[in-house]
């Protein structure tokens, strides 16, 4: 997914602004041949478990489930599990014996690549530890603006693959309940206003969800189901009954969840919203500081990190003033965002991009894929594209999604650049190299680093920038203002939920760094009741940049993108430790 960047930016400042790992060395042990069977045989318990436990995520990531050991018949049909007392204890306590079960595993006697397995699942598991505790059972939103359920259930839903009749009968019976799940969200929220931890824009959420009221019946969601099911291998009657049956429990369950939550919103007490960042609720700067390590996958601290993010953004403000001042014209040609790249439609970029991306990433073979616009009704605001997981072990075409509700021309560079994101050598690129190389089921499916995974999005897409055929002054300026205004809103939702900054004090901040302090608002707003969105994209962009200044520092003429970018690649998703030992193996290799 790549989210819209918020732009503040007053560039004319080019012109004004002065010019200015891993842990200690272990004592190695012999490999136990024992024990790394019994670990293989706890991760793909782990796999099984988790797949069995949620159908969505089984149903989106294994076309054959029973060839992985996955049995469907074990799993309940539905979109998550409901909120409870009850289940949060029952959480805490299976979490527990899970801990308990990976402790008897000794690292050190794991083979190399077991090892980048055991880390990967510490991590998680050190996060999920830390966030289970009970005083941090009420922070957090269901409603969160951009990436709440009502938010995201509407392209999930149009989107959602149907291979076979059974699918479809699962899919109706998904619909059917969204409405309990949208009840048990209202639930969770109704204990947050009394345990004063509730912090949610009503007015976003109403205007959303209003949105798929509003276009009932004839929404995208539904008409792309009924589409699906009229592609599939069925009799025309066998397609009319389920169509039907689909339409029933849209306007059974689906509208009406959205319906309800529009009425909640509308009275909800909003005297005991919270309306500022995570810091000023109790226990909110440390439940932060778990969701900054879950969102960056760094094993740096916040306040390390914000003296890095500053040193960037000074770093690419000066590289900005640089290239305009090689070329003045560069600047205008900027801020209008009308450099022309050529191209006409999505399918022309990724087609050049399928070529060019050869000489500096490892090939991958054919890709299989379609990309289209986003239905205007099933748009979230802030999300310029994105790019549906497919299954692990799936034949049918990847699927990327674009965002034009603004109308952004296609010829542009910011478009360019979105479909390399989304695309190659960006997400559907990075997925299909993963798919070919790593052969650990889990690894594939459930190891969730979005640091990784958009952080080397973001990468390619501002390496994507050298493919375009322009103004060399143009190309730089346009990578260091999106570094510089990467590293300021990185900053500012550091600011906002670790430091508690107030509107007055974001304000503030934008007068000392030139920016437009009028659209301050609107950024506060979209940082404050969506913390950590923005920071997967900015911070794990960063550090795969010092990873990479690190290799040429030390590989000099010897550095190639090709090297660098497999050793990246090698790791596929994982915490930034992990990264950076295929890191240091490239160098290591090539010095």
């Amino acid at each position: 997914m790549k989210k819209k960047s918020i732009k503040i930016l007053l560039l004319s400042l080019l012109l004004a602004l002065p010019l200015s790992g891993c842990g200690g060395k272990q004592e190695n042990k012999p490999e136990n041949k024992e024990m790394q069977k019994q670990f293989d045989e706890f991760i793909k318990n782990e796999f099984i478990t988790e797949m069995e436990n949620d159908y969505l995520s089984m149903h989106i990531l294994l076309e054959h489930p029973e060839d992985f050991g996955v049995n469907p018949k074990n799993m309940k049909i539905q979109i998550g599990s409901k909120y409870s007392e009850e289940a949060l204890d029952e959480d805490r306590k299976k979490l527990a014996e899970t801990i308990k079960e990976f402790e008897a595993f000794d690292r050190d006697q794991l083979s190399d690549q077991q090892k980048d397995t055991y880390d990967c699942y510490r991590y998680m598991l050190d996060i999920s530890e830390d966030a289970s505790d009970e005083k941090f059972d009420y922070l957090g939103s269901s409603f969160n603006t951009m990436s709440g359920d009502h938010a995201q259930l509407p392209s999930l839903f149009a989107d959602i693959v149907m291979r076979n009749e059974e699918d479809v009968k699962n899919v109706i019976t998904l619909l059917k309940d969204v409405l309990p799940y949208m009840e048990s969200n209202i639930a969770y929220t109704d204990k947050q206003l009394l345990e004063n931890t509730m912090s949610i824009n009503a007015d976003e959420v109403i205007s959303r969800c209003q949105e798929v009221v509003d276009a009932g019946m004839e929404g995208s969601t539904l008409t792309s189901m009924k589409k699906h099911v009229d592609e599939m291998d069925l009799s025309a009657s066998v397609k009319a009954k389920y169509k039907k049956e689909l339409e029933e429990a849209y306007r059974t369950s689906f509208l009406p969840a959205y319906k309800k939550v529009i009425n909640y919103m509308k009275k909800l007490d909003k005297g005991g919203n919270h309306t500022g960042g995570l810091a000023t609720l109790d226990n909110g700067k440390e439940f932060y500081e778990i969701l900054f390590r879950k969102a960056t996958g760094s094993d740096d601290s916040v306040k390390n990190i914000k003296k890095r993010l500053e040193e960037e953004a000074q770093n690419a403000m000066l590289s900005a003033q640089n290239a305009v001042t090689s070329n003045p014209e560069a600047l205008e040609a900027y801020m209008s965002n009308t450099t022309s790249t050529g191209y006409k439609d999505y399918k022309g970029i990724l087609t050049y991009l399928e070529t060019a991306y050869k000489k500096d990433f490892p090939d991958v073979g054919k890709f299989n894929y379609n990309i289209e616009p986003l239905a205007s009704d099933l748009a979230t605001n802030g999300i310029a594209a994105y790019f549906n997981i497919p299954a692990i072990d799936g034949t049918t075409p990847k699927e990327i999604r674009v965002n034009n509700t603004d109308k952004a021309a296609i010829d542009t560079i910011s478009t360019f650049t979105t479909v390399a994101h989304e695309g190659i050598p960006g997400h559907m690129y990075q997925i299909q190299y993963a798919y070919n190389n790593l052969k650990n089921p889990w690894h594939l499916a459930c190891a969730n680093f979005s640091g990784y995974t958009e952080g080397y999005a973001t990468y390619v897409e501002l390496y994507s920038v050298n493919y375009i055929d322009t103004d060399d002054a143009i190309k730089q300026l346009t990578e260091a203002m999106t570094v510089y205004e990467h590293a300021i809103i990185a900053l500012i939702d550091i600011g906002i939920h670790y430091e508690g900054w107030s509107i007055d004090q974001l304000k503030q901040f934008c007068n000392e760094k030139g920016l437009d302090s009028s659209q301050a608002q609107g950024i506060y707003d979209q940082i404050c009741y969506n913390p950590t969105s923005f920071l997967s994209y900015y911070v794990g962009y960063m550090e795969i940049a010092d990873l990479k200044k690190e290799a040429q520092k030390e590989l000099g003429d010897k550095f190639t993108d090709l090297g660098f970018h497999t050793a990246l690649l090698e790791s596929g998703s994982a915490p930034f430790s992990v990264v950076e030992r295929h890191i240091d193996a490239y160098i290591e290799a090539n010095k």
